[in-house]
């Protein structure tokens, strides 16, 4: 009779967790009032029935936890846990999309918008959006794609650059 209140105890911040995961959202009051009802029976089974009943109670409390735990990760509740969704970037793809980006770098293109300093040029019929390093330039003009990031190209006037191979 004297271990029945921290049983009692036990059970119901057991009881309170499992409401916490099923019912209200995140760890809140009602999760920790579990945790402290928990650490409030195995307490009081320690002072009321001394170093054996407080043993049995915390074996006892650590076992009803696991079987808790395996029902919650049965029942698919313990996935509102866990992050699902795969955050790594994959590199083969990166590659490629870098391999693909990279066979405008160095190649002549048309203004379609007016570029001020972000616009939309044409590169062998496909229209791209692209960054001068600043200045404006009108559309109909001719640029040179000369870098890139992860996400732009950046285009220079292409008169204004000096021609490959001529040693300036």
């Amino acid at each position: 009779m004297e271990l029945l209140i921290p049983i009692l105890l036990v059970l119901v911040g057991l009881g309170l967790i499992a409401v916490e995961v099923y019912v209200v959202p995140g760890l809140g009051a009602v999760g920790i009032g579990g945790g402290v009802a928990i650490v409030a029976g195995i307490v009081y089974a320690f002072v009321v029935a001394g170093m054996t009943g407080g043993i049995l109670t915390t074996l006892g409390s650590v076992g009803a936890g696991a079987g808790l735990f395996y029902f919650l990760w049965q029942t698919g509740a313990w996935d509102r846990f866990v992050l699902a969704a795969d955050l790594r970037r994959d590199t083969d793809a990166d590659a490629r999309e870098h391999d693909t980006r990279s066979r405008y770098l160095g190649r002549d293109a048309i203004a379609v918008t007016p570029l001020r300093p972000g616009g939309i040029v044409e590169i062998d019929g496909e229209r791209v959006e692209v960054q001068t390093e600043g200045e404006f330039i009108a559309a109909g003009s001719t640029v040179r794609v000369v870098a890139m990031d992860r996400r732009r190209f950046f285009v220079r006037l292409a008169d204004a650059l000096p021609e490959h191979g001529t040693g300036e």
